[in-house]
């Protein structure tokens, strides 16, 4: 069976390219990074629900429910960057496709839903891994562009993003 480009397992050098601890490998999310995966969930849950009370929730026992579902969900991307042998950030994606809208395009598009690095192993490249990853296995589905939320305190995230050359074109505001 042939496995589509996005799928593959990845390999990225992030930081010193002859250090072996610094090998970023990116593949499938299985039940078995359950644990690993919560963890890193929390983090950003946390950070999330701390700053944004009335739109996240703190992090629950539900949250394994939801994410093994996730990584069960062929249709979706759930992949993992393990470094040194441990997971240190994951990303999720789906393709999304307008058939309602009109006046919107009707062309494929790769939006990444979730995007976590540990706080331990930020900005060593594995987040800039993660999304190359995922822009791969959006193209190898036809996408026409890569798609991303960021929370506007998320100061740090926005500035990666604009470094990979993400462009806003939209903005949610509340009240």
């Amino acid at each position: 069976m042939r496995v589509p480009k996005g799928d593959r397992q990845a390999s990225f050098l992030a930081g010193d390219p002859h250090c072996k601890e610094h090998q970023v490998d990116i593949r499938k999310a299985t039940e078995q990074d359950i644990d690993a995966i919560l963890a890193l969930n929390r983090q950003i849950g946390q950070l999330h629900f701390e700053q944004v009370p009335e739109v996240f929730c703190p992090p629950s026992p539900e949250d394994r429910a939801f994410l093994l579902g996730a990584i069960a969900d062929e249709a979706r991307l759930f992949c993992v960057a393990v470094v040194a042998g441990e997971v240190a950030g994951f990303l999720t994606a789906r393709i999304d496709l307008n058939e309602s809208v009109p006046f919107l395009s009707k062309l494929p598009v790769c939006r990444i839903t979730t995007v976590v690095v540990d706080e331990g192993q930020r900005s060593r490249g594995i987040g800039r891994a993660l999304i190359a990853h995922g822009d791969q296995w959006g193209k190898a589905r036809g996408a026409s562009q890569l798609r991303l939320e960021v929370m506007a305190f998320n100061e740090r995230a926005r500035a990666l993003y604009e470094r990979l050359g993400f462009k806003a074109q939209s903005q949610t505001m509340a009240r």
